[in-house]
């Protein structure tokens, strides 16, 4: 056994012995869970009123453990992961591998920040602010009356920080690795009341840190400012306003052999990402009445985000030595809305809620690539340029009916019209060492697909049994759907082996369908102990399955199409405990089974997705001014995507792929407050686990994650 296990069984031996000891603490003194307020039908309500399995962690919840970013709070959360299929990592919830970017949805004051190009999209995670956060609302595997397309995972939505009173706070971090590199970032938050009825906030946050990778660094800023007006009459009006800009450089891809020997070296290319992005929103609430409240959200955000690669070692694709010197794209993209939602409130505990949404998706792909000596090849350059538009209305409602003390029902059903349209321009320029004709060949391909539309339907019926104060079983069944994206319509045709089609042509795809069922218990017991239990099924159909290589031999082609079904099950398991002397013990079990069901990937496991996920955590407070904790988070292993290829025909055999490696991070930290002083401290990936955000066995390339690092942070409060 080596050391390092040796030292993950210390860690989890020593947590047995404190959970041991904390039971037989004399808890005389009850500790009651908070009220907690949640906008899990879109409007905020009261906690207790919930149907389902939400988590709801607050701001200071998040910065008092000293993340440096948002992605690293997430990772240690029960139920989520991160799934990376090339360009970045995307959240997922219950086993959507690489189609966790269009599967589960990311919201950020209930407006979406999902993209709209589903092979390269990377939902921006980086472009929210860790410091600006109030709490974050996490809901696996639902909401798609509520919420809409693309919610078969989950629903994660991230409610901002609002100040109407006059204050002042700013926090300095730091964050060292052991390869000393090391990096930081300076927040400061402001709020002033004008008036009674006029205030204003902003909350600006520079960073520049190096990564634990030699050559990885990133440095920008984010602004959030909110302008609040109250009206006497029971309205108000918010204005928001954000930009974030960031530069990351980075040296790409490691081989195996590199990772064993040292997991903080360069890898081969010089790789540099930039992203830009701006939002505005207009929120505007008004009470009718006690009993009738109403809500409209108006937004526009753009994101752009650009890649460029210059890579000198050589490469060999087809059996061909080559230079590529240089690769590039860009991806923009662009979302306008508009949210309608009024709730009536018609007796104790029961709700109406009806509402509109409307969405105009615009999205921009610009990819470029250049490489040389190829045989008789001086230079081949190739340009990708793609157009996609996505325009949706949907109509939505939902009513939660309070029947006696012990039972309730809610059930709701949304209709959704979407169209599409999409062009995409190919252009091919090569220089020989002796021209045909003396002249470079260039070839250009346009080609505009038909414009088509999609009518999606969602339902939802969740009878809840209140069968004690503190406890409650209920069942869902919620049909959901993920609608196409664009790019998935225009399909790229084999010529060699399909003389009869264009090189391009529009695909006839239906929206991927799919049905949940789910069973959950929630119950308190001896004020101090909680418990939270689900048990879940989903079945989908008319998943969009893609098929082709992009490097094959007999040409590159590319076909989306309605095939595959997969099926997902799943058991989640939290426990809580709050003891009067200050301890709190948290546990969290999730085991999935996600497998694809019919198609040509028939019985393979989706990829990226752990059976196994296992979360810990205590903290206590010494006194009112020391508090330590500490957490784990233990991930199994799971297969990794390789290269997409079909069964062999002649082995009935799938692609072979690899294995990405369980892992399990341990962080430690303590934090101390005086006044308006608090000063914060620890160590991430105690014991140095080596394991990976990305990992393709096939073409042998890997990204290593954060290897142990430190942290100390000043915080003020005026």
């Amino acid at each position: 056994m080596d050391s390092k296990n040796l030292l993950h069984q210390k860690s989890f031996l020593g947590f047995l012995i404190v959970y041991s000891l904390a039971l037989s603490v004399n808890a005389e003194e009850n500790y009651k869970i908070p009220n907690v307020i949640v906008s899990s039908t879109g409007l905020e309500e009261n906690v207790d009123l919930k149907v389902g399995n939400i988590l709801v962690l607050e701001g200071e919840e998040l910065t008092k453990k000293g993340y440096s970013s948002l992605e690293q709070a997430l990772e240690r959360v029960p139920g989520i992961s991160f799934v990376n299929s090339g360009l970045g990592r995307n959240i997922d919830m219950r086993g959507q591998g690489s189609k966790a970017n269009v599967a589960v949805k990311v919201l950020v004051d209930g407006r979406e920040i999902n993209v709209l190009d589903n092979s390269h999209g990377v939902t921006p995670l980086e472009v929210i602010n860790l410091e600006n956060i109030e709490r974050i609302e996490i809901i696996p595997g639902g909401g798609a009356v509520l919420y809409g397309n693309g919610t078969r995972g989950g629903v994660i939505n991230i409610i901002t920080k609002k100040s109407k009173q006059d204050s002042l706070g700013v926090a300095l971090k730091n964050q060292f690795f052991d390869a000393g590199h090391w990096g930081g970032s300076f927040n400061t938050n402001l709020s002033k009341k004008i008036n009674e009825n006029f205030a204003v906030s902003a909350d600006i946050n520079g960073f520049n840190k190096d990564g634990f990778q030699n050559g990885s660094n990133e440095k920008g800023f984010f602004v959030n400012s909110k302008a609040y007006l109250d009206f006497e009459n029971n309205s108000n009006l918010v204005l928001g306003y954000g930009f974030f800009r960031n530069k990351k450089s980075s040296t790409g891809y490691l081989t195996k052999a590199q990772v064993d020997s040292n997991p903080t070296q360069a890898g081969a290319d010089d790789v540099l990402q930039k992203i830009t992005r701006p939002e505005i929103s207009l929120d505007f609430a008004h009470n009718f009445s006690d009993e009738w409240e109403f809500n409209a959200n108006t937004f526009w955000q753009s994101q752009t985000i650009k890649y460029i690669k210059n890579i000198q070692a050589l490469k060999t694709q087809n059996n061909t030595s080559y230079n590529l010197t240089q690769s590039g794209s860009s991806f923009k993209d662009t979302l306008t809305g508009l949210k309608l939602k009024n709730k009536y409130h018609y007796r104790d505990n029961s709700y109406f809620v009806v509402g509109y949404d409307f969405e105009h998706h615009d999205a921009k792909r610009d990819s470029r690539v250049s490489y040389g000596n190829v045989g008789p090849i001086v230079y081949h350059k190739m340009t990708t340029i793609m157009d996609m538009k996505k325009q949706s209305h949907s109509l939505f409602v939902l009513d939660s009916h309070q029947f006696t003390e012990q039972f309730s029902l809610r059930g709701g059903v949304r209709y959704e019209y979407a169209t599409y349209r999409g062009d995409r321009t190919y252009r091919s320029e090569m220089a020989m060492r002796v021209p045909p004709n003396g002249t470079p060949t260039d070839t250009t391909t346009n080609f505009s697909m038909d414009k088509k539309n999609t009518h999606n339907f969602a339902f939802e019926l969740t009878p809840k049994f209140q069968y004690s104060n503190t406890g409650l079983i209920y069942f869902k069944y919620e049909r959901g759907f993920v609608s196409p994206a664009p790019a998935q319509f225009m399909n790229r045709n084999n010529t060699r082996t399909n003389p009869n089609l264009p090189p391009y042509y529009t695909a006839n795809l239906n929206s991927e369908k799919y049905n949940t069922f789910e069973m959950g218990l929630n119950d308190l017991w001896w004020d101090f102990y909680g418990l939270n239990v689900v048990a879940f099924y989903t079945q989908s159909k008319d998943e969009i399955s893609y098929t082709g290589d992009p490097h094959s031999a007999t040409g590159s082609f590319w076909r989306y199409y309605n095939i595959d079904k997969t099926r997902r099950i799943g058991v989640e398991l939290a426990l809580h405990q709050n003891f009067s002397n200050g301890l709190t013990l948290k546990q969290s079990l999730n085991f999935l089974d996600a497998k694809v069901s019919k198609g040509v990937n028939d019985g393979k496991r989706v990829p990226y997705v752990s059976k196994v996920k296992a979360t810990a955590s205590l903290e206590y407070a010494l006194n009112k001014y020391f508090q330590i904790f500490t957490d784990w988070s233990y991930y199994s292993r799971a297969k990794d995507g390789g290269r997409i290829l079909p069964k062999d025909t002649n082995t009935g055999k799938i692609s072979n792929m690899g294995w990405i490696k369980e892992y399990l991070l341990t962080d430690i930290g303590a934090s101390y407050t005086y006044k308006d002083w608090q000063i914060l401290g620890g160590i991430h990936n105690l014991f140095d686990e080596s394991y990976y955000t990305y990992q393709n066995s096939v073409d042998n390339q890997y990204l290593v994650g954060s290897g142990r690092n430190y942290y100390l942070e000043l915080k003020y409060v005026f």
